[in-house]
């Protein structure tokens, strides 16, 4: 007996996540990521932090996740006027929608027996909180296992209650007299019943932000508001899935309205939230989207999707296997089900083997006097040359020249980047001779490219060193919320930007490149250093963020006067040489934006004179050329360049900058070789900017079985961690006297993510204080 119940509970299992697969995966891919990866706790953890706005984020969260389960378990009655209006088919929508009834919320689905969908359709958020739980209280687990008991006891708590009463008495008094009166009166009752629970759900979630607003300034409050909220909205949700159930078996008119009513109501509000989130996204209006947790970007925007999906395609063939089930009718199957389904293929090949945005690098036209080339680029020594004859001031002087690679590591790596080329510029500066003035070049990848990029602008701005505003700035400019907007441009903002962009461009000439997920985060980079730097005016800021990347380099740009072809171009020597590293998707070779002739010294793709090869006329903003070096997969586009290919994060060849710094150091050094009688002496100094323990020696490596998870992994573990591994220890072995090769490591540990926490800066600041 016992194995007969054991094989049915298996085999209902078995028929519900095969009748459910693609909503249960696709609902479920969140609440798993933010519980496997690391980073996901951590975006979980930031929700108790201030600066992240938990008295909204907090029920925005519990919207979102109500409407995740409501795209599940809600009967799409609205996908029947859609079907009677393509089929055009007159028949009784309410016998159509009573056969839906048992497909969604039934025991049995085309005679299988199943565990009804409300089960499983507030999973993902069971298991985002226990994801919360244990993010808040690691290393106890009990105490997630602990909130999932109780839990579980209280959802079969309320199936014993549904048992003994039917339904719940906060329920039942709304419903009273439902059944009575016609047609008219019953849409009316189901309308006002509707409102009322909308009306109730919205005064829960302001009641819930209003709390959490309460209690903004305790961080232990807002992480058991978080906690219980969410628990008890688990349970709610729970409780009204069943009454509902219980009431369509009661009277289905009046169910028919209600269902209709809710459904029309979840993917309006779905709908608007999306036009909502997207006006955040393009037009910063009337918050930017980091305003909102990534959590809740993401939750929406597979809502939208599963509700879409459900009308336009699962239930249009779900009514049409009911319809060719009625005694009556002509059958509509031999045309309409090959349709939707063809339809649904198409959507997916667009998906997954097609692109509505081609994502085509960012770039502006210039008038023929501003337009930069990359002809006008020195060789590396002839500007070292140059830029040395700036600085020695005597006969047999020697002059260090800094080396500087900066190592991926996202925001982690920004931050780290910037303050330790601070700090140095403060340990090693003399009255008479600036730290920051004898480095020669910068060579970044990653998240090292924007901490640079926000270096140099300090110095191309005149913004004065100041030690003791470094870590407000960087909290201004990286604590913050890169991932909102990333998230919605890889899922919907990135396809409505090239839909609008093919559009538009019909109408005009098609100078503009498409946006997406990119540019706007090459905006938000932007603004962050505007609100960092409120002594500087924008336009200011903009002069050199979204100009040419020669643009800081030459000097007749400088002085804004016209300048004709023929003029002599030259270079000034105020700036390091900044070498932008990239990866080329297609052929794996490493890109590099480079301020000098790249083929004079390097193996590596001259990716400025790529661009200008086939854009003469436009200009590449020095913002776009530091974002392709940060191109992580997902979070970022793959931006294609014109006769390179799509450009991806430079981590993805070498991680650490110091293979284009070695050919630099190689270089110059066999360029003074050949100058015994130099009037001076040139001491190299490489400086090696990390955010790991590269020193590390990894003794003892775990087993692990050869699944094709492990094998995809570890796919990216090589090229982030041999490719680093090689060029960082080469470059200490290639370095010999008198020349020195040294490291500046991070000795903490820090989240690797775009969504820093102001005490994570706080660590690393102290980290760096205790640095000699």
């Amino acid at each position: 007996m016992k194995k007969k119940t054991l094989y049915g509970f298996l085999l209902r299992l078995y028929n519900t996540i095969k009748l459910n697969l693609f909503y249960v995966l696709l609902s479920l891919l969140v609440p798993v990521i933010l519980w496997k990866v690391q980073v996901g706790r951590d975006i979980v953890v930031s929700l108790a932090e201030s600066s992240q706005h938990s008295y909204l984020n907090t029920p925005l969260l519990i919207a979102s996740f109500s409407l995740l389960a409501l795209s599940n378990w809600a009967i799409p009655v609205l996908a029947i006027d859609i079907w009677r209006a393509l089929t055009r088919r007159r028949v009784n929508s309410q016998s159509l929608y009573s056969g839906l009834i048992s497909l969604y919320n039934g025991d049995s689905v085309e005679g299988k027996r199943q565990f009804p969908i409300r089960y499983f359709a507030s999973l993902p958020w069971v298991i985002f909180l226990y994801v919360t739980v244990t993010s808040f209280f690691p290393g106890k687990t009990f105490v997630g296992i602990g909130v999932l008991v109780l839990l579980v006891a209280g959802i079969f708590l309320l199936d014993w209650q549904y048992r003994r009463k039917r339904v719940p008495r906060v329920f039942q008094q709304l419903w009273d007299n439902a059944a009575d009166g016609n047609t008219a009166a019953a849409r009316k009752k189901a309308l006002r019943y509707v409102a009322f629970m909308t009306l109730f759900f919205l005064l829960f979630l302001a009641l819930i932000g209003g709390i959490g607003y309460g209690l903004r300034s305790s961080r232990t409050g807002v992480i058991l508001l978080i906690v219980s909220a969410h628990f008890v909205s688990i349970l709610a949700n729970y409780a009204y899935m069943k009454f509902a159930e219980n009431v369509d078996v009661k009277n289905r008119e009046v169910s028919y309205f209600v269902s209709k009513y809710i459904h029309i109501c979840s993917l309006s509000c779905t709908l608007l939230l999306a036009i909502f989130l997207q006006f955040c996204n393009g037009s910063k209006w009337p918050v930017e989207i980091g305003f909102f947790s990534p959590i809740f970007i993401l939750i929406t925007a597979i809502s939208l999707f599963l509700f879409l999906t459900d009308v336009l395609i699962t239930a249009q063939l779900n009514i049409t296997w009911v319809y060719n089930g009625l005694s009556s009718g002509q059958p509509v199957w031999a045309w309409y089900n090959p349709m939707i389904r063809l339809f649904a293929l198409g959507f997916l090949f667009l998906f997954f083997f097609n692109s509505v945005n081609s994502h085509r690098i960012r770039k502006q036209i210039a008038p023929p006097d501003r337009v930069f080339t990359a002809d006008m680029r020195p060789s590396l020594t002839a500007y070292f040359d140059r830029w040395v004859q700036d600085r020695v001031t005597g006969e047999r002087d020697t002059l260090n020249v800094y080396l500087i690679s900066g190592q991926g590591g996202g925001s982690r790596a920004a931050v780290w980047f910037f303050m330790a080329m601070n700090y140095l510029d403060s340990l090693k500066s003399t009255p008479s001779s600036r730290f920051s003035e004898h480095v020669f070049s910068i060579s970044t990848v990653s998240g090292s490219t924007s901490g640079a990029a926000m270096y140099l602008a300090d110095r191309y701005l005149n913004v004065s060193p100041q030690p003791m505003s470094v870590v407000p700035r960087m909290k201004t400019l990286y604590a913050r919320n890169y991932l909102s907007s990333s998230f919605w441009g890889a899922l919907i903002g990135d396809g409505f930007e090239g839909i609008k962009y093919e559009a538009v461009g019909r109408l005009s000439d098609r100078r503009a490149f498409p946006k997406d997920r990119n540019y706007y985060f090459q905006q938000e980079e932007i603004q962050g250093y505007t609100e960092a730097t409120p002594s500087l005016h924008r336009k200011e800021i903009d002069g050199f963020f979204k100009t040419d990347y020669l643009k800081p380099y030459v000097l007749t740009a400088d002085t804004g006067q016209p300048r004709s072809a023929t003029d002599p171009i030259t270079f000034h020597t105020a700036l390091p040489l900044f070498f932008i590293n990239s990866a080329i998707v297609e052929t794996g070779q490493r890109g590099v934006f480079a301020p000098v002739d790249l083929a004079s010294f390097s193996l590596g793709t001259d990716l400025y004179a790529s661009f200008k090869r086939y854009n003469p006329h436009y200009n590449i903003p020095l913002i776009a050329c530091v974002n392709q070096s940060q191109a992580f997969p997902i979070i970022n586009a793959y931006n294609y360049l014109d006769g390179a290919g799509r450009l991806i994060d430079g981590g993805i060849y070498e991680n650490s900058g110091t293979a284009t710094t070695l050919e630099i150091y190689e270089t110059l050094r066999r360029h003074l070789a050949a100058k015994p009688d130099a009037p001076y002496r040139v001491r190299f100094v490489c400086i090696n900017l990390v955010n790991t323990n590269m020193d590390a020696v990894r003794d003892d490596v775990r087993f692990r079985p050869a699944s094709v998870l492990n094998t995809l992994t570890a796919a990216f573990q090589s090229p982030f961690g041999g490719h680093e591994q090689f060029s960082y220890r080469n470059i200490l072995r290639r370095v010999i006297a008198p020349d020195t090769a040294y490291s500046f490591p991070l000795d903490k540990p820090v989240p690797l993510t775009r969504m820093l926490q102001s005490a994570a800066i706080d660590t690393m600041y102290v980290s760096l204080r205790a640095m000699k």
